[in-house]
C-alpha cells in the first residue's frame, strides 16, 4: 500500500468517526424540536407542552388585563402566584412582564411579591455551624401569668377581627375587602373560561390526528387497488 492509499484510508476512517460521534449529536438535536418553547429546551415533550400552556393562558390574561387599574392588575398577581399558574420559564417572564407593569403604574416594591421558583439550583452541602449557647439561664415566667396574657390576647384579636367582618360584610358602601372579593371572582371566572379553551383546543387537536391517520389509511387503500 503506497502513501497515498495510506492517507485516504486513514481520512475516510476520520470522516467516518466524525460522522458517527457528531452527526448523532445533530439528530437528538433535531429530535427535540418539538421540546424547544420561546428559546427554552425543555427535558421532557410533557414539560414543552405545558410552557406552550402557559404561553396561551399568558396571551389571554393580558388581553383580560389591558387597562385595568393597579390594584386590579396586583390582586389577580397575587391570584396567580397563590395558585402557581405558571410553573415554567415561559410562565415566569410574563410574570416579570406584570411586576413591571405594576412598577410603572406605581405600585410600591414591598407590595409586589416575588415569583417563587421551587427550585433548587445549585447543590452544596452546607457545612453546620455550632453556636455557643448562652450561659445565663432564662427566667421562667410563672404559668398564671403566662396563661392570663395569652387569654387576653386572644379576646382582644377576636374582637378586632370581628370588627372588622362586621364593617367588611355590612357596609353597602365599597372597602378594600370586598373590591379585593371582587377580583378573585372575575378572576375565578376567567379561570373557567381559559380551561374550557383549553379543552376544546385539545379537542380539536385530537379530532385533526384522527382525520390525519384516517387520510392516511385511505391514500393506502387506493394505492393497494391500483
Amino acid at each position: 500500500m503506497t502513501g497515498a492509499q495510506v492517507f485516504y484510508t486513514t481520512y475516510a476512517l476520520f470522516n467516518i468517526l466524525y460522522e458517527r460521534t457528531h452527526g448523532k449529536g445533530k439528530e437528538k438535536v433535531a429530535d427535540k424540536k418539538e421540546w424547544i418553547v420561546e428559546g427554552y429546551l425543555f427535558g421532557s415533550p410533557a414539560d414543552a407542552e405545558q410552557a406552550r400552556t402557559e404561553r396561551r393562558k399568558a396571551s389571554y390574561f393580558e388581553t383580560k388585563l389591558e387597562g385595568k387599574p393597579a390594584r386590579s392588575i396586583l390582586a389577580v398577581y397575587d391570584k396567580m402566584l397563590e395558585e402557581k399558574v405558571f410553573v415554567t420559564p415561559v410562565g415566569w417572564e410574563y410574570l416579570k412582564q406584570i411586576q413591571d407593569k405594576l412598577r410603572l403604574q406605581g405600585v410600591e416594591e414591598e407590595e409586589i411579591k416575588p415569583v417563587a421558583l421551587y427550585s433548587t439550583f445549585v447543590h452544596k452541602e452546607e457545612k453546620k455551624v455550632n453556636r455557643p449557647r448562652d450561659g445565663k439561664p432564662k427566667e421562667k415566667v410563672p404559668y398564671r401569668k403566662r396563661f392570663l396574657s395569652s387569654v387576653i390576647v386572644n379576646v382582644m384579636l377576636a374582637a378586632l377581627v370581628a370588627a372588622m367582618f362586621l364593617i367588611a360584610t355590612g357596609s353597602d358602601h365599597p372597602n378594600i375587602i370586598n373590591y379585593r372579593n371582587e377580583i378573585v371572582n372575575e378572576y375565578a371566572a376567567w379561570d373557567q373560561e381559559l380551561t374550557e379553551r383549553e379543552k376544546a383546543v385539545r379537542l380539536k387537536e385530537a379530532e385533526l390526528g384522527l382525520e390525519t391517520e384516517a387520510g392516511q389509511e385511505s391514500g393506502g387503500e387506493e394505492d393497494l387497488k391500483e
